[in-house]
């Protein structure tokens, strides 16, 4: 599906915007320069070939393959790699190597994820490991489900990654405040602005007026509001991975495997519990056997209201927000999802 596209005055511009001195690509002979100059390679490691490794938002990422390995090389620019006209902080991709590193000290979240195994700061590229021949979640929107003990692992895996303990060092250089900033504009502001240049009647005719009902919906908006501010202002006890949706989780060889951090910072894990709730909703689940299923399965005391709240945010920003998913869906579908989403952010 077409993304939407807001117009460029309603985003914030970032420090940071100036070029790196190199550009990545699929071209072999330019990253086997590159790799030469950082020393990365083994002596007469050659490249063979260089390939787009998915299909990011955020970042440019190649599958590099040598004559012994392969391994992902992904970059950074001052722009969504997807939306090159919404600007972005260049440096989300140090919050990502931190984060790795972080999450080695654990066992479990070391066997579902990636290691980082170099990190050229000035180019703002990392080379991370290569997880091997695999496919994200997002097919769960077109009718696959979740294998037997898959949600009760991401719950794990979720567990684990709030319970990391963080020095102060790790939390300053974590705050992500930027990106966090540049998310909250897209999943709490933007998309219940009354004048925010999306154009939602080219994806389902006769979502605008049930957007424009909801603009109109005071308590609403000040609900989600309220949630925007929490997400902005709010250094929680747990690193958050940020962006704990189908898109970011990957089937491989290894079983499931967490990408993509760039959003994480020290946060309520609500929130990321509350992301994987709407995406299990927009995958098919009934919203409340959702949640029941998600906080059963994740064994630490959480606050009900406060997952179903961000459930609701991001119910809400992915229908009628730029960030689009790739799934098909009716009017009354996606009337159902607001409905759940306004439920859940003002509770009776």
């Amino acid at each position: 599906m077409l993304p939407l596209h807001p117009a460029p005055a309603t985003h914030t511009r970032f420090a940071g915007e100036g070029a790196v001195s190199f550009a990545l690509s699929t071209q072999a002979e330019e990253i086997q320069l590159f790799l030469d100059r950082q020393a990365w390679l083994e002596p007469d490691e050659r490249v063979e070939s260089a390939e787009r490794a998915g299909e990011g938002n955020m970042n440019r990422t190649v599958r590099v393959r040598t004559d012994r390995r392969s391994f992902i090389l992904k970059q950074s620019y001052p722009y969504c790699a997807k939306f090159p006209d919404i600007p972005a902080p260049i440096e989300r991709i140090a919050i990502e190597v931190e984060f790795y590193r972080i999450a080695r000290r654990s066992e479990i979240l070391a066997e579902h994820m990636p290691e980082i195994l170099s990190f050229a700061p000035t180019d703002h590229l990392a080379m991370i490991e290569d997880l091997g021949a695999g496919s994200d979640l997002l097919s769960l929107y077109a009718g696959d489900r979740l294998g037997q003990g898959e949600l009760a692992l991401l719950c794990r895996l979720a567990e684990a990654l709030h319970a990391l303990p963080l020095s102060p060092r790790e939390r300053a250089s974590l705050r992500n405040q930027e990106m966090r900033s540049l998310n909250q504009e897209h999943i709490f502001d933007i998309p219940l602005r009354r004048q925010n240049g999306l154009d939602l009647e080219s994806l389902t005719p006769g979502l605008q007026a049930i957007a424009d009902e909801l603009k109109r919906d005071v308590p609403y908006r000040q609900a989600i509001g309220e949630l925007g501010r929490i997400y902005t202002s709010a250094s929680g006890p747990a690193l958050l991975h940020g962006d704990y949706y189908p898109g970011s989780i990957l089937r491989t060889g290894r079983g499931l495997s967490i990408i993509d951090p760039e959003f994480a910072f020290p946060g309520p894990p609500e929130f990321d519990l509350g992301v994987l709730v709407a995406h299990l909703v927009f995958a098919g689940g009934q919203g409340p056997a959702v949640v029941e299923s998600v906080l059963e399965a994740y064994r630490p005391a959480i606050d009900r209201r406060s997952v179903e709240a961000f459930a609701a945010a991001e119910l809400m920003r992915r229908t009628l927000g730029v960030s689009q998913l790739p799934l098909e869906a009716d009017l009354e579908t996606k009337r159902a999802w607001l409905e759940q989403s306004r439920a859940w952010a003002v509770p009776h």
